[in-house]
């Protein structure tokens, strides 16, 4: 009771007085989360939101009080730098990615340099208010410094003041977290890069918290497959029944040419704008080829590497980082590995970047590839455009080193001319747009697509000259999804009477997927669901490839009836897609919270139609994490390359 009596209402005011830096600053502060929270499209928050930020802010700053008054102002200051750029790259990263930054992400920070032209463009007007606040504390902190010196008091007061603090927001910290656990469940601090539980319910920062502690656990866990060996074995063995192999063998004997297409998104195929065909020469060829209207893009933060992950290996991507960076160092049996395996002479890899983005030079050959052509080896940087070289010049080199390689032969290539922010030179821009019909950036998008249609169309040529398309299995696709505008952009060009909605909008994460073989074998459209992770299995039918001792977890969609698209990161973990169905989980993780949709009426199915899917696509997803987690893909298939 002698410390309570010593609580007054005049010496509260002192202590406020004596700590109003402390204050200050951490008022500001939770004021910025609030602002990162509106920012991103989450509210203002909960009030057990704002007071968990508060909470740990207190606990990470609360110590300085205990430091002369010169030292601890200057620190807090600091502090609240720090945070303003955490705040900030959170912001940038969730504008592209919609989601925040975990800590597997920040062992991509090399990839920023890469993508410089990217972040500035995704920068906003409203984001100098995060550091505004150091402008105008400054000069009052050095006055408040000069003028108001306060006198050191006891150091044995100061530490009893900082542990009645962590106290306060500790039991605070307590009472949400234990809140949150009993209205949500253990899953709301599992698979935070998609689970936005606590980031609504308590902040990004106790997020980025939460986050680390996760990691850490995780990388301290001793993971083995053995449990689930059996499992997976008996899975495969019923998977690779699937039947009944049409269109078997081919392509045996071809080559396999692979265009991967940057930010080729499925509703730019076939359209046209002010009567001027946007995509004329993937039109054309789609034609001749078979071409699938219903394949989605899989990614998640890895983007484009995930893209080349997934149709080479046939597993999910990581769910947070890149594959291509965290697990470089596994054995993969990659479409590489098994088409040399089955006698072709080599297989080689184009992209007019430099080798170390997104870690290619050292995942390359372990996906089975003899040799990369980039802009450090084997292409040369005579047409700059945007991060690299431009598709034109990128194409044209490509065609002239195919004709020195020994057939049968696996090339594939990456464009990258139409990656965001899609910025062209005026003589590149093929596309008449007025200006004000569409944003800025929707406009430039289209234009970027335009232009690496063109180049397409000038590599499609320059391959039936020199006689390789009469004798190749040319595939093209688009990588993922573009970014940078608004879903009135998208509304306005398609003719849509309604907004996007969540549903509609990731049903518009479709990209093109276009086979083609000599003399047309096989051209139509075929309707069924798949994504990016069936491209593997696809390709393994058609070149006649034996099955028995690959792993796989997609589906070879030229035998495949109802299909199955299972999501993570962009749509949470659970999240799929069949002919009939799409079911969206909810970012809680819980499957009661998500929604079904009917993908002939877009109206809300009955959640007992997705249950069974629901099961599956999170045993994939996590069982696909187990292997790469476990490089245990040698313990699957004892014969490997």
């Amino acid at each position: 009771m002698s410390l309570f009596k010593k609580i007054s209402p005049r010496s509260l005011l002192q202590w406020v007085r004596t700590n109003q830096d402390f204050l200050i600053i951490n008022l500001v502060l939770v004021l910025k989360v609030v602002f990162f929270s509106l920012s991103v499209g989450m509210g203002v928050g909960t009030f057990g939101m704002v007071m968990a930020s508060a909470a740990v802010l207190l606990t990470l700053s609360c110590g300085f009080t205990c430091l002369p008054f010169r030292a601890r102002t200057l620190l807090l200051l600091l502090f609240d730098a720090v945070v303003s750029v955490v705040l900030l790259a959170d912001l940038l990263f969730f504008r592209f990615f919609h989601s925040v930054i975990s800590i597997p992400v920040l062992f991509e920070a090399g990839q920023v340099e890469g993508v410089s032209s990217s972040v500035v463009n995704l920068f906003q007007k409203w984001d100098f208010l995060l550091f505004i606040d150091l402008v105008i504390l400054l000069p009052y902190f050095i006055r408040l410094v000069r003028l108001q010196p306060q006198p050191a008091s006891r150091v044995g007061k100061r530490l009893v003041q900082v542990a009645a603090i962590l106290v306060i927001c500790v039991l605070s910290l307590s009472v949400t977290s234990r809140t949150m656990a009993a209205n949500f469940g253990k899953n709301a601090y599992i698979g935070l890069n998609w689970n936005n539980t606590v980031l609504e319910n308590m902040g990004i920062l106790n997020f980025h918290l939460f986050d680390l502690y996760n990691y850490w656990k995780e990388s301290h866990a001793n993971q083995s497959l053995e449990k689930d060996k059996p499992a997976l074995e008996e899975w495969m063995q019923k998977h690779r029944q699937q039947g009944p192999n049409r269109f078997y063998g081919l392509a045996k004997g071809k080559n396999l040419i692979i265009v991967q297409m940057e930010a080729l998104q499925g509703f730019v195929a076939g359209s046209s704008i002010n009567g001027q065909e946007i995509t004329p020469n993937l039109n054309k060829l789609m034609k001749s080829s078979m071409s699938f209207d219903n394949y989605f893009t899989q990614i998640g933060e890895g983007n484009t590497s995930d893209a080349e992950f997934m149709g080479l290996n046939s597993l999910y991507p990581a769910p947070n980082g890149s594959v291509y960076i965290m697990r470089s160092g596994n054995a993969y049996q990659s479409l590489p590995w098994v088409m040399k395996n089955y006698g072709f002479a080599g297989a080689y890899v184009f992209h007019g970047n430099t080798p170390q983005f997104w870690n290619r030079d050292k995942m390359y050959p372990q996906e089975g590839f003899d040799k990369f052509y980039n802009l450090q080896d084997g292409l040369k940087l005579d047409d700059k455009l945007g991060m690299g070289l431009s598709d034109e010049s990128f194409f044209r080199q490509v065609a002239s080193n195919l004709t020195q390689f020994k057939q049968p032969f696996l090339a594939f290539t990456i464009t990258l001319s139409a990656h965001y922010p899609y910025v062209l030179p005026q003589d590149k821009q093929g596309l008449n747009i007025p200006k004000g019909q569409y944003s800025e950036m929707f406009v430039n998008y289209l234009q970027s697509q335009h232009y690496a249609d063109q180049a397409l169309g000038e590599f499609v040529a320059a391959l039936k000259a020199q006689g390789l398309l009469d004798n190749s299995v040319l595939v093209v696709y688009g990588d993922h999804f573009g970014t940078g505008w608004t879903n009135q952009d998208i509304q306005k060009f398609l003719g849509l009477n309604q907004p996007l909605n969540d549903y509609t909008s990731h049903e518009l994460n479709k990209v093109p997927l276009l086979i083609h073989l000599p003399g047309g074998k096989g051209a139509g459209v075929n309707h069924v669901t798949g994504g990016q992770i069936d491209f593997y299995p696809t390709m393994v039918n058609l070149f006649g490839l034996d099955k028995k001792n690959l792993f796989y977890f997609g589906r070879d969609l030229l035998n495949e009836s109802d299909g199955f698209a299972a999501f993570r990161v962009y749509a949470p973990d659970g999240s799929f897609a069949t002919n009939g169905v799409f079911y969206l989980a909810s970012k809680d993780g819980i499957f009661g919270h998500g929604a079904a949709y009917d993908r002939k009426t877009g109206q809300k199915a009955d959640l007992k139609l997705v249950k069974e899917g629901y099961k599956e696509a999170r045993w994939q997803v996590n069982m696909s994490d187990l292997i790469l987690d476990t490089n245990g893909l040698p313990q699957l298939i004892p014969k490997m390359h």
